[in-house]
């Protein structure tokens, strides 16, 4: 596991500090952890080509301040955490307007960094994995899985339905099966594959998926169901058919 970490920090003694209980850290975890640091919050932001799966963001910093760099962070990123650290605990009270994960008081000690950071990355690697990016014309498009309630093809067209929209782009669906194999995705149809999240139920050939009424084929009716059960068992749900 590597993991890309950001420190934006003005003060060198705080940095060190920090970055020491990063280290240990990886090496108790056994874990590859890579730090930067920034100085100063534009630098940060100028950084648009890496991606960071834990930034430690000092709130009381000059010219900008941690909130103001988290709020325009989010604005293009809602999957790396952040943590804030302070001298001052009630600034970090804050965090909740733009998804922090916690915050750490200074001087910050090992064990309640260690606590903190094995969150952060956690949370982390669950919103990664809940991202799926797709190639469209014009550029990579990252959507959320759990906004994604089926894709179906149409003479080599795969078309996405979002919650809030649809995207077009050639491929097969294949493909994408196999992509979205760890999500549960179930194949209802040979050109339609559905998220059982958005099942409201199932009435004989036809399952309704949101608002949408889709064809179940005959052929794929029953591993369909099947799927759809064991996969409300694992979610501890009630089978919801009708």
């Amino acid at each position: 596991m590597k993991i890309n970490v950001a420190i934006v920090e003005d003060e060198e003694k705080a940095y060190k500090n920090l970055e020491t209980q990063i280290l240990q850290y990886a090496k108790l975890e056994n874990c590859e952890i890579e730090i930067k640091w920034f100085q100063n919050g534009y630098d940060f932001l100028s950084m648009k080509d890496r991606v960071f799966g834990v930034v430690f963001l000092d709130i009381q910093l000059p010219e900008i301040n941690g909130i103001e760099i988290a709020q325009r962070f989010r604005k293009s990123n809602k999957v790396s955490s952040i943590v804030f650290i302070t001298s001052l605990a009630q600034y970090a009270q804050l965090g909740y307007e733009v998804d922090a994960i916690s915050y750490l008081v200074k001087p910050v000690n090992y064990t309640t960094f260690s606590i903190v950071f094995k969150k952060a990355i956690n949370w982390y690697y669950m919103n990664e994995q809940c991202d799926m990016i797709i190639e469209l014309p014009g550029g990579l498009y990252k959507i959320s899985v759990d906004k994604l309630m089926y894709i179906e093809i149409i003479s080599h067209r795969l078309i996405f339905h979002l919650v809030d929209g649809t995207l077009e782009k050639t491929g097969t669906l294949n493909s994408i099966e196999e992509l979205l194999a760890p999500f549960s995705f179930l194949r209802c149809h040979n050109s339609i594959i559905v998220n059982p999240k958005f099942v409201n139920g199932v009435q004989q050939n036809e399952v309704i998926v949101g608002s949408e009424t889709l064809q179940i084929s005959r052929t794929r009716r029953k591993s369909f169901l099947e799927g759809l059960s064991k996969w409300y068992i694992n979610k501890g749900g009630n089978n919801g058919l009708l």
